[in-house]
């Protein structure tokens, strides 16, 4: 199986929105969260989706499930204290239901331009390589910091920005997040991390640098624009 992993157990809280999550701010017509969720729902080659939801929003999140007519979603776990709990909780219900050599995508809820290429292009690289990260090539100067003086300018040649999708084997990547937790590691950056903490392979797959996740209002902003640039283009026919 291959089975999309979506994080949503963010409060949003560099958007500065009050009322509503910010998976469930609406672009364009839907909540962020179910445009995420339509490029898993719509590809071919993934079977089911698991959900990592915050607190307090199941009831909502399932009644926008039914209204957008989303029915891969298979698991919906509570979120964890930290991503790495959220992630963890996941892989876990995920284990108890399918074979340990599914493939399992881990990508943000919050990261709604991805595209087909993408997610076919994580899961051949998985079943080629044993892993998948998405990155981005970083075109800007890449400086050191230190109390306001640059100390240092890194070459940007071989610089990328992991984002999502992370793909992996299910029961190589649950085992490191079982070694994680036992080795007293609870708050790691992202799966991309553990691989590299524990001397594991990591394959890159590059990404379009439209692949943003929408963490701040600018981030909204830009990502509105994106959706009205392919608006335009459908209707133009390009």
């Amino acid at each position: 199986m291959n089975i999309a992993l979506i994080f949503a157990g963010g409060v949003g809280s560099r958007m500065n929105s009050r009322a509503l999550p910010k998976q469930f701010l609406e672009i364009h017509g839907k909540p962020v969260i179910i445009h995420t969720l339509e490029h898993f729902e719509n590809h071919p080659d993934i079977d089911a989706i698991a959900v990592a939801l915050i607190s307090g929003w199941h009831e909502h999140f399932r009644s926008l499930l039914r209204r957008f007519e989303i029915t891969k979603v298979r698991w919906i776990v509570e979120g964890g204290a930290t991503g790495q709990a959220s992630r963890h909780r996941v892989l876990q219900a995920v284990a108890e239901e399918c074979d340990t050599d599914s493939i399992v995508l881990f990508h943000d809820g919050v990261r709604p331009l991805i595209n087909e290429q993408l997610i076919s292009d994580n899961i051949e690289a998985v079943l080629a390589h044993g892993s998948a990260i998405t990155c981005t090539k970083f075109n800007e100067t890449v400086t050191v910091v230190h109390d306001a003086q640059i100390t240092d300018v890194i070459p940007r040649d071989h610089i990328y920005a992991a984002q999502a999708p992370q793909s992996f084997r299910l029961g190589e990547i649950l085992s490191l997040y079982d070694r994680a937790v036992a080795d007293g590691e609870y708050d790691s950056i992202d799966s991309c991390s553990l691989m590299q903490r524990y001397g594991r392979p990591i394959r890159a797959v590059e990404g379009p640098r439209s692949n943003i996740k929408v963490t701040t209002a600018e981030d909204f902003y830009v990502c509105r624009t994106f959706f009205e640039l392919l608006e335009n283009q459908q209707i133009a026919g390009l």
